[in-house]
């Protein structure tokens, strides 16, 4: 697994640079095929909604194929299947989509969320997230989907 560390203050307080997400993403993203990526925060000290954001924008100039993003913070375990069917529509157009999900600690509906994309990405916070909790998370998600991860610094 891969780590890079990514200090970003539009993620949570900390500040990457443009050319830190293009490494990720051809360093990290591209090294195996994926169709939709989790971005699984390691706990709740985490927002992946802005790691993913960042994802998609280096993904779209890269141009290879459309990237979208299919936004699961928040969503519910009744709304799980709904967002499975669009995951699954869009990976059937050929695009990539990158799935920020909420804390699986958290927001139990992450879980099915993160196992059925491609691939998955584990982000955590320097000197705030707990090793227990992202290896609680690694497990949920399934290691052998997880293409590395992020850490981003503290607050």
């Amino acid at each position: 697994m891969d780590t890079h560390d990514t200090r970003n203050p539009n993620v949570n307080g900390a500040r990457a640079s443009e050319r830190d997400w293009q490494w990720l993403w051809f360093s990290t993203l591209q090294r195996r095929p994926w169709s939709s990526l989790a971005v699984v925060p390691g706990d709740g000290d985490v927002e992946a909604g802005r790691v993913a954001e960042a994802l998609v924008a280096v993904g779209r100039l890269y141009g290879e194929r459309p990237v979208q993003l299919l936004n699961a913070e928040g969503v519910g375990l009744g709304d799980v299947e709904k967002l499975l069917d669009a995951l699954s529509a869009m990976t059937g157009r050929g695009e990539w989509v990158i799935v920020p999900v909420d804390p699986i600690a958290l927001n139990p509906a992450a879980i099915p969320i993160a196992r059925a994309t491609s691939a998955a990405l584990l982000v955590v916070r320097v000197g705030e997230s707990r090793l227990a909790a992202a290896r609680s998370t690694i497990e949920a998600v399934g290691r052998e989907r997880l293409l590395g991860s992020v850490v981003l610094e503290g607050a």
